[in-house]
């Protein structure tokens, strides 16, 4: 693992409970713009990373409790509205290659440990299907940023967010980045090649080493294939087998209202539009396995030593 990507995880963190924010009628109000300028820094002009982390911290100073799930709600809809104030005051257009319209953020709350039933962040363009949130190195299809709010954890271990930098591995390997991808089994995302996929995570990944039981943390990302960094996630477990564990996620992504876009996105990265199974594979079959590769070898994780604010 390189020291830069290590620098760029270390100067990604970025604490929330640092910037004020009021509560207007039991929500929060308005993003401060301090915080907006600070993950366009990062995000959009920058490595194209930010861990923004501290919302316990929020809460306690308004005396709510993550642990609470109204209060924890709260703090998710906050980081929500972080994102969106993000990407509200940047042009789009020049972090994809293709011509996109967006015109929306989307977002979907799952399960992160059991098996979603019933998914689909964009009903206008893909039918509702069977979702596992832990897979493979993958980018997200068709959304140059994203957002994926974790936490808080209840007995699960594991089940780290996982930053991947196939910008540089594409840079010292002379990878055409439409060259890196593959479409993946049974889902709408598009996964790293196989023969990659080692060389990535030995090499070239992390592990966010965060506090996702008393915490919960919004990784923001720039997920374009084309200049932009991948993602997986360590596998989660119980903590305690004989007791249930919850893993809330969120993610959030921007959309658009015409399926054309879809597949002009596909058919840039030299891809056809996929054929995506309503169920997920079975785990004794390959798309199973290819689904899952790499998960159980997570990276070391890396612990932020100079957080940002």
């Amino acid at each position: 693992m390189s020291t830069t990507f290590a620098d760029t995880v270390n100067k990604a963190m970025v604490d929330v409970s640092g910037y004020e924010v009021e509560l207007v009628d039991g929500r929060f109000g308005s993003v401060p713009d301090e915080l907006v300028t600070r993950l366009i820094e990062l995000v959009a002009d920058g490595e194209g990373l930010a861990v923004c982390h501290g919302a316990s911290a929020l809460l306690a100073r308004h005396g709510m409790d993550l642990h609470d799930e109204a209060h924890a709600a709260l703090a998710r809809d906050y980081l929500e509205s972080v994102f969106k104030a993000f990407t509200a005051e940047i042009d789009l257009t020049k972090y994809t290659p293709v011509v996109m319209g967006y015109d929306q953020v989307a977002s979907m709350d799952v399960d992160g440990f059991n098996k979603n039933t019933h998914f689909t962040p964009n009903s206008d363009h893909t039918e509702s299907r069977e979702f596992l949130t832990t897979k493979c190195v993958h980018f997200d299809a068709a959304t140059t940023f994203i957002g994926n709010v974790y936490g808080p954890y209840t007995n699960i271990s594991g089940g780290l967010p996982i930053v991947c930098d196939t910008r540089e591995f594409c840079r010292a390997n002379g990878v055409d980045p439409a060259d890196l991808i593959e479409l993946m089994p049974h889902s709408y995302n598009v996964a790293v090649k196989q023969e990659y996929a080692d060389a990535i995570l030995a090499d070239h990944a992390l592990a966010l080493d965060v506090d996702l039981q008393n915490d919960m943390v919004m990784v923001v990302l720039n997920n374009e294939v084309a200049g932009g960094l991948a993602h997986a996630g360590s596998a989660p477990y119980l903590t305690d087998a004989g007791k249930p564990g919850k893993r809330p996620l969120r993610h959030i992504e921007l959309q658009f209202t015409d399926g054309e876009n879809l597949n002009t996105w596909y058919r840039h990265y030299r891809l056809a539009m996929p054929e995506v199974n309503m169920q997920v594979p079975g785990n004794d079959t390959a798309d199973h396995s290819r689904y899952h590769l790499g998960v159980g070898a997570t990276p070391a994780a890396q612990v932020p030593t100079t957080p940002a604010s």
